[in-house]
């Protein structure tokens, strides 16, 4: 089997999705509340951030929703720098009954209190309740790299120190302290672009374990940068195939979240996020196998034209249930450039199933070769294991013949590569490399000393 694509990626900040309330329901008015805070930390308005957390924790009524909402209080206060009104709400938190102790003492946001006289008694109040709660918190992850990607200017050394990170430390990611880290790069680099993201596995070997990753483009290189457009049309769900595709995305998270998928769960087309093995999921491919191969123009239309980000990944997805694999790769590569991070990773994400899925080239070299050298990680991982499966399929004669064009594109790129710390951005690197090669060098050091031992070509 070849390397499975599967890491999930923490929204940092995020809020929960609920379903609507009545207006006049003060649950309603609680998850406005929670909402409008949300906006202010992503705007980085923490002021606004921790009004609204505790308005909202005070709407609600008694129970975990209402210790979340001032325990994100606490953090904004603390960021806005009101030390002691942090303290105050967060008292209110561990009162109410908030027991994520470990995210408590290693949250960065809330490490401007540890030095206050309350502060260990808060953080044994929620112990303590974190001894009698019903469940076990999300576990906390312990950081096992840091990877800095794509700026000549900004090395991992560098960037771990700005970032105050430790390997080997238990981490609990803020993505308001994530962007601005972000800012300060930019500036005092002059950086084009810098993106942080950590990522965590939940399942085998490495569980439990974190990586943030830096991803930058120097001023001079900022035609990495190049995208579409943004699409600002409108055209319509075709036989509402994408309000079912959301809703059958909305199903499977509930139910991963509660563990009863099956691990054999999969799907009758090349790409299967979650499979349809649990009778809740069970009529929707059916549907997908039936209508989408009669509606592929409006689909391709969703996918190129909608505004709405959403509806496009939903689209891209469900190209996956064309009638052949050359149908859906021919309808998706025109958007591995779409403006929006999401909707690459599922555009680029089909096209890699549907590549490993054939036995034929399906796409041209040149345009994934290009993919690679995206700024985000999450581009770059999935668009090099489509290399990957593209070389695969490549004759010897075709595989020769790109070899040297390759090199001079992308060699110092993957070797790069393959000297990161996250496993899906590194390992996709190394395989390639052993393609274009014929040799089975693991290590960075390795192809390093190789890629300088090759004859350089003009052109």
């Amino acid at each position: 089997m070849r390397f499975m694509m599967a890491l999930s990626v923490v929204a940092l900040g995020a809020g929960c999705a609920h379903a609507p309330k009545p207006a006049d329901d003060p649950a309603a008015r609680a998850q406005q509340l929670s909402a409008e805070a949300e906006q202010a930390y992503k705007a980085l308005d923490f002021e606004r951030c921790a009004e609204r957390f505790q308005a909202a924790g005070e709407a609600s009524q008694e129970g975990p929703d209402r210790a979340d909402s001032f325990y994100r209080a606490a953090g904004c206060a603390s960021l806005a720098g009101h030390a002691d009104a942090a303290v105050d709400v967060l008292k209110r938190a561990v009162q109410g009954g908030y027991y994520d102790a470990d995210h408590l003492e290693y949250n960065p946001e809330l490490a401007a209190l540890h030095a206050l006289p309350a502060w260990s008694g808060i953080v044994a109040e929620a112990r303590a309740n974190l001894a009698k709660a019903p469940e076990a918190p999300f576990m906390t992850m312990t950081l096992m790299g840091v990877d800095a990607f794509g700026s000549r200017k900004v090395d991992q050394e560098t960037v771990q120190r700005l970032m105050g990170l430790e390997v080997g430390k238990p981490i609990v990611g803020s993505g308001a302290i994530f962007r601005q880290k972000e800012a300060a790069l930019r500036e005092q680099y002059g950086l084009a672009y810098a993106q942080v993201s950590m990522s965590i596995y939940f399942a085998a070997e490495r569980k439990g374990s974190a990586f943030v990753v830096v991803d930058m483009v120097d001023a001079e290189d900022a035609a990495r940068l190049r995208f579409l457009p943004a699409p600002k049309g409108h055209p319509t769900d075709p036989e509402g195939l994408i309000a079912r595709w959301n809703d059958y995305v909305e199903r499977l998270q509930h139910l991963q979240m509660q563990g009863k998928m099956s691990e054999d769960s999969s799907c009758k087309v090349a790409n299967c996020i979650g499979g349809f093995g649990h009778p809740d999921l069970a009529s929707f491919e059916p549907e997908f196998l039936a209508k989408v191969p009669t509606q592929l123009d409006a689909l391709t239309a969703v996918l190129r034209e909608d505004a709405d980000p959403e509806k496009r990944v939903a689209a891209a997805y469900l190209l996956a249930y064309a009638p052949t694999l050359e149908e859906t790769a021919q309808r998706l590569q025109p958007s591995i450039r779409d403006p929006e991070s999401g909707v690459r990773n599922s555009v680029l994400r089909v096209l890699a199933s549907t590549q490993e899925a054939a036995t034929k080239p399906l796409l041209d070299v040149a345009t994934v070769a290009d993919a690679v050298t995206m700024p985000k990680a999450s581009d770059r991982n999935k668009a090099t294991h489509l290399l990957n499966y593209l070389l695969d399929d490549l004759s010897p004669e075709a595989l020769k013949a790109q070899r040297a064009g390759l090199l001079r594109q992308l060699g110092d790129h993957l070797v790069r590569m393959s000297a990161l710390t996250l496993p899906i951005n590194r390992d996709p690197a190394v395989l390639v490399l052993k393609q274009l090669s014929g040799e089975q060098y693991e290590t960075a050091e390795e192809w390093r000393a190789w890629l300088a031992r090759q004859p350089k070509t003009e052109g």
